[in-house]
């Protein structure tokens, strides 16, 4: 998502909430990734620990 799009269109038309729930959603996605991140290095870790023992 283009955030400081977003964030130009709320300025824009003065919609200051907006710009609040833009912060948050954005910051929500980061951490997603972020523990998405770790779950795919811990499954690939996963399936390299389990190559090595078959």
């Amino acid at each position: 998502m283009d955030w400081e799009s977003a964030r130009k269109h709320c300025t824009e038309r003065n919609w200051e909430w907006s710009l609040e729930l833009i912060d948050q959603a954005e910051k929500e996605i980061k951490e997603l990734e972020e523990k998405l991140k770790k779950c795919q290095d811990q499954q690939k870790a996963q399936r390299l620990y389990n190559a090595c023992n078959y």
